[in-house]
């Protein structure tokens, strides 16, 4: 028997009955778990799609996204953000008839945070071009923003033209 109040007990248990998913209930990937490139992601797409997203697969940890358009049952479009694991991965997935009846509208690189663009050659082959990395998708930390200040601020004292008119200046008259 511990010597815990039965109050605090309580509580506790009340506190982990509540973190519990109900019964039956599937694991959903929640966008506090993302990471601000995965986040970058998801906002990309939203404001390429131009509507909402019905199902984001497999971006935690991918390092490229595509955004497809599919077909529902009901005649429907949707679109969906999926993640892919590797470059080989999004080749294979860019590939005429890889997807059954899903059209790849665009896709992203993850962790560079720059859209993909796709385009066939003379022979057949995919080529991908990475267009420039948008504002916000690979954040500095404070610290490496405070040495780079640091560093700049140097280099501006060093390379700062002397002034010999201003030099005597608030050192008192003649």
């Amino acid at each position: 028997m511990s010597d815990e109040p039965d109050y605090l007990r309580r509580l506790r248990e009340n506190q982990e009955r509540r973190d519990r998913p109900p019964p039956g209930a599937t694991p959903r990937a929640d966008t506090r778990s993302l990471t601000i490139q995965e986040r970058e992601a998801t906002k990309w797409a939203r404001e390429t799609a131009g509507t909402d997203l019905r199902a984001v697969k497999n971006l935690p940890g991918a390092r490229y996204a595509v955004l497809l358009k599919v077909q529902s049952a009901t005649g429907s479009t949707m679109i969906s953000l999926e993640g892919l694991p590797t470059r080989e991965a999004l080749l294979e997935r860019l590939k005429p008839g890889a997807g059954f009846g899903e059209e790849i509208v665009a896709s992203y690189e993850v962790r560079g945070g720059r859209p993909v663009t796709a385009s066939t050659d003379a022979e057949g082959q995919i080529k991908l071009t990475m267009g420039p990395a948008r504002p916000g998708a690979n954040p500095v930390s404070p610290e490496k923003m405070l040495r780079q200040a640091t560093a700049e601020a140097a280099v501006r004292a060093k390379t700062r033209p002397r002034d010999t008119e201003r030099s005597g200046r608030g050192r008192g008259g003649r």
